[in-house]
């Protein structure tokens, strides 16, 4: 019989001891793959069967493990509110972005301007996420909370047959294939994440758009204010955006009377044909400095450096830059995250325009089913959310906002009454599903292995084979 030497050395060992796993054969030293065709060998020739098992196991998130010792977000708001109602605003000890939804979802509480009400008698409710976490009992719903990490490996096993066993390696011959492929060489290559980000800026500069850069650490008014977000928002509390301490105040004098603007327009609508919040501004909360928490900030530092009388309308400019979010770090988040901002400006723009920029950088990207669907922020009217279809999991997927600057953000900052279309997209998601990742902290792992497994990224990455 004649064997190859792969599955002579393989066949010995399993004489001394089996059966065995591929994952010890693989910790006696034997590469992965050498494992892989000796067994697939003994087995075409009835000396060996393997066998394949799927395990699963649960590991406890680092947020999985709080909630289980400190109780779920949603039972510790039902907690606050057990002695009455309270105003929103008050509440800090609670991870309000998931308590609100999971408590409203379990008909817990009600919310009516900005006050939560308990609706449940609270001796009534039981704290079943905690509960399972503690238990052991680890469901779908937990998984998708990022409380849990679920694993899932194949096993494969082989064992020798009764021929295998009996087969006399004296009678065997090794045969030696010349023809056969060597292993390839590992050579270096960039890290698939990065070669997203560049393929996003060189996309948005082949479609005509100037690349503009920002400061990380910025003012609450641009950040903030001169986007119309209103001074008492939740996104400005620290839940959502890290403070600077030092320094803790930047000078708003470079932006001149437009400070004055942006207060009266959030008073009373200055003359941009808006009523204004009708509250008091507070120059102070305006002054404050933050870490950007989105690269909208940028666009609007943008209008403000456009001189009308240098500048040739339309304009477009673009940026694919990082944000900090006050985040707890799991699976699906991170405190750190890309995004690609545009805007263009000029006189004769329209949401079509809107439409057709955000679409071609998307299909750019390797996405053929792009739709816009209504949504709403502060700074933009009409504003839409962009999504795009997942052929794989048959749901349409959100990759950010988009809309048509409001003229309370555009008059006091561009100095002039003009059509800005503006955009924030998200890059994480696109690097996410190319590579096939269940763990978005692996974007910033520089992971060798992880990095050799994943195809060089092309636009065409959802198209099928790629090697």
């Amino acid at each position: 019989m004649e064997l190859t030497s792969q599955a002579k050395e393989i066949l010995e060992e399993l004489r001394g001891d089996q059966p065995l796993r591929y994952e010890q054969l693989v910790e006696r030293g034997y590469d992965q793959s050498y494992v892989s065709r000796a067994c697939l060998e003994l087995e075409e020739k009835n000396l060996a069967h393997v066998t394949e098992e799927t395990q699963e196991s649960f590991e406890l998130t680092e947020e999985g493990q709080n909630v289980s010792e400190n109780g779920s977000p949603e039972y510790r708001l039902a907690e606050e509110l057990q002695d009455g109602s309270r105003n929103l605003s008050e509440i800090q000890d609670v991870n309000l972005d998931v308590a609100l939804g999971q408590a409203r979802k379990r008909d817990w509480i009600s919310i009516e301007n900005g006050v939560a009400t308990l609706v449940e008698d609270f001796q009534d409710l039981e704290d079943e996420v905690s509960q399972d976490l503690q238990e052991g009992n680890y469901s779908k719903e937990l998984v998708d909370r990022g409380l849990v990490n679920r694993t899932r490996e194949t096993v494969r096993t082989v064992e020798l047959t009764d021929k295998g066993l009996n087969l006399d390696l004296s009678d065997v011959d090794e045969l030696f294939n010349v023809e056969a492929d060597a292993e390839p060489l590992r050579n270096g290559k960039k890290h698939y994440y990065k070669n997203i980000l560049n393929y996003a800026r060189q996309t948005w500069i082949e479609m005509g758009f100037q690349e503009m850069e920002g400061d990380f650490v910025v003012p609450s008014f641009l950040n903030f204010d001169a986007l119309y977000t209103p001074q008492d928002h939740p996104a400005r509390e620290l839940h959502d955006t890290f403070f600077v301490e030092r320094p803790s105040e930047a000078d708003l004098e470079e932006y001149g009377e437009k400070v004055d603007h942006v207060s009266q327009t959030h008073q009373d609508g200055w003359t941009t044909g808006s009523t204004g919040y009708q509250t008091d501004w507070d120059i102070s909360q305006a002054e404050g400095n933050v870490v950007r928490t989105h690269t909208t900030a940028v666009s609007v530092q943008r209008l403000h450096e456009l001189d009308i009388s240098d500048e040739d309308l339309p304009k477009k400019f673009f940026i694919v830059g990082r944000n900090f979010r006050n985040e707890t770090v799991d699976r699906t988040h991170l405190a750190e995250f890309y995004q690609t901002d545009g805007i263009v400006v000029g006189r004769d723009l329209n949401f079509r325009n809107l439409k057709g920029y955000v679409t071609e950088f998307f299909e750019k990207m390797g996405y053929d089913d792009v739709r816009l669907v209504p949504s709403y922020y502060p700074y933009t009217e009409m504003s839409v959310e962009v999504q795009v279809y997942e052929e794989d999991e048959d749901v349409w997927t959100g990759m950010g906002g988009a809309g048509m600057f409001r003229p309370e953000v555009v008059k006091p900052m561009l100095g002039f009454e003009a059509k800005v279309l503006a955009w924030g997209l998200g890059i994480p998601r696109i690097a996410f599903m190319a590579a096939g990742l269940e763990d978005i902290r692996e974007l910033y792992r520089n992971d060798i292995e992880l990095i050799n497994q994943t195809p060089v990224w092309r636009p065409d990455w959802n198209q099928g084979d790629q090697s």
